[in-house]
């Protein structure tokens, strides 16, 4: 599997990060960008490699686990969706779309 690491990736990652940063403005700035990190590449990321990713995350930032930024609303029209569709709404399959 290749993932895309270049400019436009970290850049796509500071986007959202600053989105977290104005919409929890209290938070501290590594707890942000480690969110923004994982929760912007998790779902690209296929189940071998999860631990490794996991694995650096928690390297960059020791001691660090937020809970992910989640929009319930969001995901119970996902899981609508996949009930129309006769699919079965595994959360982590729910949370790959999100």
């Amino acid at each position: 599997m290749h993932y895309d690491w270049g400019l436009r990736a970290i850049k796509s990652v500071l986007v959202v990060a600053g989105q977290f940063k104005r919409g929890e403005p209290d938070l501290p700035e590594d707890v942000l960008l480690m969110r923004a990190l994982r929760d912007f590449n998790l779902p690209k990321i296929v189940q071998e490699d999860l631990n490794i990713f996991m694995g650096l995350i928690s390297d960059l930032f020791p001691g660090l686990d937020p809970p992910p930024k989640r929009d319930y609303s969001f995901e119970d029209v996902i899981k609508q969706s996949m009930s129309d569709l006769q699919l079965f709404d595994d959360p982590e399959a729910v949370l790959k779309v999100v």
